[in-house]
């Protein structure tokens, strides 16, 4: 694919690092001659230097002859200008990131052809709704919905008391037959288990199935369960979205935030959530307004050192579990060192959505783990690929590799051996790195 990408801040720089691994054709655009600099060192790429919302430089960046243009400043009027720009002059398909809740239809994170704009993406209502999936969760660090929300791919860390550790695989009968434990990260090693592996105290499982059955399983996994009682740190993007999205759900909802003026819009505009102004960061308010006592505590300010702050805070004071942001990618790690349950990053969740589109027709979705160790992919199996009409015991998979449900007819399935896929049918799959050019050749309509 030709692929224009504007904007080299963090997002654009890991759409771009993405891009040039599966060796796309691509050219990035910045006004910046410094972060220009440093992707001429880093990758093997185009670069052009302008200012990405003229026509002139999206003409020079080839933009008419463009598979696909990715305009992701820090700036939504140029984003989204760029975007309809490129339109106009001829790419297949334009994405805009957009970050103010003007360019957005309610509590929407993807916006499909708004401006003729085939979609516009807004990373903080994403994150707002991955830690509202978080809150009705049993203890997940994370809920992802595939198959248009048929299934659920859900990552938990074990704790030491689950009824889940030191047995095999193969022996685990509590564990419903149509849940897969998908992938398990021990160490920071990602690995696809076979029925023999065991699970320890600390490590990360990723358990896929369909929707409505994860909770109970969460349950068995961590002993957790949902949030009743949520408090909020940050009346921004996110912590406006988050609160009235919970507030709708009967839960408890508490949201402190610094500015005075903004405190009182909320109270009025929230009337289900007690608003209160304050420091998130202030020990004594939160003892004063029993943070610890909340099932969840989430600080979803701009301020990366606030987030942390407050969510060590709470911790400290009790709470169960806490949420932070985190708008620089690096620190996802770090924060987790620190204590913070469960960590996410804005930039992280627009790279994962805009990748999407970068991909075969047959090939729906695709979902990132551990910074790259395994994808999940969601592919249509198409007529005359080497998938259709075999049994899944017979197309001698690589160990790595797992083909988890089959959407056949609207129903899930989780496979066994005998089972076939047929032509039409929506395939989730688990791929290593390795292990994903195997599963390409399996889905690539065979030439006749």
């Amino acid at each position: 694919m030709y692929v224009v990408v504007i904007g080299m801040g963090e997002v654009g720089r890991h759409i771009l690092a993405q891009l040039e691994r599966e060796r796309h054709d691509v050219v990035a655009v910045d006004n910046d001659p410094a972060h220009l600099a440093e992707i001429e060192e880093t990758y093997d790429v185009a670069t052009l230097l302008g200012y990405g919302a003229s026509l002139s430089v999206l003409r020079q960046a080839g933009v008419e002859k463009a598979d696909l243009v990715v305009a992701v400043t820090d700036k939504d009027e140029v984003n989204l200008i760029a975007a309809v720009s490129s339109q106009h002059l001829g790419a297949r398909k334009t994405i805009a990131r957009v970050q103010s809740k003007n360019f957005s239809e309610g509590d929407e994170g993807v916006q499909y052809n708004y401006l003729n704009i085939n979609a516009v993406v807004n990373p903080r209502i994403l994150v707002a709704q991955e830690i509202a999936k978080v809150a009705r969760s049993h203890g997940a660090l994370n809920v992802l919905g595939l198959a248009g929300g048929r299934v659920e791919l859900v990552q938990l860390e074990l704790p030491g008391h689950s009824m889940m550790l030191h047995k095999p695989l193969a022996d685990l009968s509590s564990l419903p037959r149509d849940v897969l434990v998908a992938a398990v990260v021990t160490d920071g090693d990602l690995r696809v288990p076979g029925g023999a592996d065991v699970l320890l105290p600390g490590d990360r499982v990723y358990l896929i199935g369909p929707q409505g059955q994860m909770e109970a399983v969460e349950a068995l996994f961590t002993g957790g369960r949902e949030a009743r009682r949520v408090c909020i740190v940050g009346g921004g993007v996110v912590g406006t979205a988050l609160a009235r999205t919970l507030s709708e759900t009967d839960v408890e909802v508490m949201l402190i935030e610094r500015r005075m003026d903004r405190a009182q819009a909320l109270a009025a505009e929230l009337d289900r959530v007690v608003v209160v102004c304050g420091d998130g960061t202030d020990i004594h308010l939160l003892e004063e307004e029993q943070a610890g006592s909340y099932d969840l505590f989430a600080s979803v300010t701009d301020d990366d050192e606030v987030n942390l702050m407050a969510g060590l805070l709470a911790k400290r004071i009790g709470a169960e579990r806490a949420v932070s942001l985190v708008h620089r990618p690096e620190y996802v790690d770090i924060y987790r060192q620190l204590g913070i349950d469960v960590v996410l990053s804005p930039r992280l969740a627009a790279s994962e959505q805009i990748l999407r589109f970068v991909r075969q027709a047959e090939l729906q979705s695709l979902t990132i783990l551990e910074n790259g160790q395994a994808e999940v992919l969601e592919l249509v199996a198409v007529e005359g690929s080497r998938i259709i009409n075999t049994a899944i015991s017979r197309l001698n998979l690589p160990r790595g590799a797992l083909i988890a449900t089959i959407i056949h007819q609207g129903q899930v399935v989780v496979p066994r051996g005998a089972d076939v896929v047929a032509p039409g049918d929506t395939v989730v799959v688990l791929t290593t790195v390795s292990t994903r050019p195997a599963i390409e050749r399996l889905f690539r309509k065979r030439a006749l």
